[in-house]
């Protein structure tokens, strides 16, 4: 595997722990350095890669899940996953997947970011300074940093909705309303952020971790998005299919190739393969890579280790984030190998599984027609999992009952790459996390041309997505395989949307085509879930539909019940509203409903 890691030595200006650093907004973060330290050359690229750094999120257990890229927790919430683990353990993150978060619940995050925003602060503060730099170099060291600072906002604007924009780093104590009394609405910077890194970022990099000039166009026309979906951005839906046009007609890898989709769906998830033709950009990782920390694993994909030596989590970890059956389930399809889209009106059968079984139970897996990205995504009992064996069901669960019958499968690496991308008896392997790949592009395109209008051109842009896992059926490389090597390890089937097809005869109908499309490929790996629903406008329906399916079985979310407002937006911790005083009064209003 050839890559270039920037976070291997996370220098001088990465942040070793928040700790209780609860009244961040009125302190500088840990390992903060004078001007002077910082105004040259070498000083300047430091204080950059402890920007980077951040992207890594923190071995913190309380920001599990909620920092950088926020995947778990936003599966999690979206309903693809489960908490796992026991009840008592990280209770906090009961609250989250019952959707009963409360001001005292995932604060870890907020601070986490917000110190990222300062990493990112400084650089743009001291780059001025710097007298050692061309104009090119300085254009470039601040569009990195741009992007940067946007992308942590970004993630914060998703969670929290109402924050303060802080770009000194001097001035803590920022007021997240108006003279009036009203919240601010920082979409604007976020994305002139990102349209300073697409003007000035270069279109290669020799360090594949830093964005290219491509990324920052697929990343600016997530922001335009996301806003028009809120109603903030009349165009924006519009503006953002010119981009991803752009994108998909000229755009190139860090390494200079051009984008495309790998050939077989899993190399994705493999740590071989990283960084290939479909990374836009990625959270670079690294483990057993000499430096003898876990700092530089990848923290967020841990993924339900096993009580079995042999199994895929080598008997570490505590057995959190495993799929819901609800997850599993998109992947049923009829004879045509098309999905259930209206889940079970049509199908009310679920996949079959070994839920409440033992190991030694006699079990058979599903015979029905599945779609085969099912078993790159999820791991379940008498399917092989990599280079582990076949599944055999609880004995790999580390708590059945709360978790379900299934592990996570996207976030593994080989049996055979322990103690090479893994560090032996450690939970943090070398995996990359894609925060785009270039089937996100894709889908993304999808909707824009579902949402202008186009939906001939919607269809074909999914159908695109669809045909790799059709195209090499015949690969041995590309669908899960049983091992004696008699041919495919279960049903798999997989077909294109035709012209005329009712997913696609109107705009809605397009729309929770695409939707499902989305979850079913990316599913499990980018937190794109939870906010997706939120996006279409069908996080209260589906949500609730999750929660009756999946509960009469897990404990856990028994009586839980999602309402949009205030469930969508996470509250600003009580903490950080506290140590926001002035002369007694409060600069952040709290969001609304908490």
């Amino acid at each position: 595997m050839k890559r270039t890691t920037l976070y291997t030595i996370l220098g001088a200006f990465a942040v070793s722990s928040m700790g209780c650093q609860d009244d961040f907004l009125s302190q500088k973060p840990v390992g903060a350095y004078s001007i002077a330290n910082v105004a040259t050359r070498a000083g300047i690229q430091q204080a950059l890669i402890g920007a980077y750094s951040q992207l890594n999120g923190t071995r913190d257990w309380a920001a599990y899940g909620m920092n950088t890229p926020g995947m778990a927790m936003a599966e999690m919430m979206g309903g693809n996953a489960h908490k796992g683990s026991t009840l008592t353990d990280q209770a906090w993150m009961n609250f989250m997947v019952r959707y009963e978060v409360n001001t005292n619940s995932a604060g870890t995050n907020f601070r986490y970011l917000y110190n990222a925003v300062f990493l990112c602060n400084t650089v743009l503060t001291v780059l001025p300074q710097v007298t050692e730099l061309s104009t090119e170099e300085a254009a470039k060291i601040e569009a990195e940093a741009r992007f940067l600072r946007g992308h942590y906002y970004f993630l914060l604007k998703r969670w929290y909705k109402h924050i303060p924009w802080i770009e000194s780093t001097t001035e803590f104590r920022v007021p997240n309303t108006d003279e009036s009394g009203n919240y601010v609405n920082i979409w604007p910077q976020i994305q002139a952020d990102f349209e300073f890194a697409r003007k000035n970022l270069p279109q290669t990099q020799s360090d594949l971790g830093r964005p290219n000039k491509w990324a920052a166009e697929a990343y600016y026309a997530k922001v335009l998005i996301y806003r028009a979906s809120e109603g903030d951005l009349p165009n924006g839906f519009n503006e953002a299919l010119q981009v991803l046009d752009d994108v998909m007609a000229n755009g190139v890898t860090s390494k200079g190739e051009k984008y495309q989709l790998e050939e077989n769906f899993h190399y994705n998830f493999d740590v071989t393969r990283e960084n290939g033709p479909e990374s836009v950009f990625a959270v670079q990782h690294s483990a057993n890579d000499g430096t003898n920390s876990i700092d530089n694993g990848n923290q967020e994909i841990r993924g339900a280790s096993g009580k079995n030596p042999q199994s895929p989590g080598w008997g570490r970890g505590s057995g959190f984030y495993t799929p819901s059956q609800w997850f599993v389930d998109h992947f049923r399809v009829d004879g045509s190998g098309l999905p259930y889209l209206d889940m079970y009106e049509t199908n009310p059968n679920s996949v079959k599984n070994d839920d409440g079984l033992r190991s030694s139970d006699p079990f058979e897996p599903e015979t029905a027609p599945l779609d085969p990205r099912l078993d790159w995504s999820v791991g379940r009992r008498g399917i092989p999992f990599l280079d582990f064996g076949i599944n055999p069901g609880a004995d790999w669960v580390y708590t059945p009952i709360e978790s379900g019958p299934y592990i996570q499968k996207k976030g593994h690496i080989r049996n055979d790459q322990d103690g090479i991308y893994v560090m032996p008896g450690q939970a943090y392997n070398a995996l990359n996390v894609n925060i785009i790949r270039y089937a996100d592009v894709i889908l993304y395109a999808a909707e824009m041309e579902a949402r202008v209008g186009s939906l001939e051109k919607a269809r074909e842009y999914v159908n695109k997505i669809r045909s790799r896992m059709a195209q090499n059926s015949e690969s041995p490389d590309h669908w899960v395989q049983n091992i004696d090597g008699t041919g495919p390890a279960a049903n798999y089937r997989i077909g294109l949307y035709p012209a005329g097809h009712p997913a696609f005869a109107n705009q809605d109908a397009a729309l929770r085509t695409i939707l499902f499309e989305r979850n079913l490929e990316l599913g499990l790996e980018g937190g794109h879930r939870f906010f997706d629903l939120i996006r279409f406008g069908l996080d209260e329906e589906l949500l609730n539909e999750y929660i009756q399916h999946e509960s009469p079985k897990r404990s856990i979310i028994q009586g839980a019940v999602y309402s949009r407002m205030p469930d969508m937006i996470l509250p600003i911790p009580q903490t950080v509203i506290d140590n926001s005083m002035v002369d007694g009064v409060p600069t952040l209003k709290q969001n609304p409903g908490y």
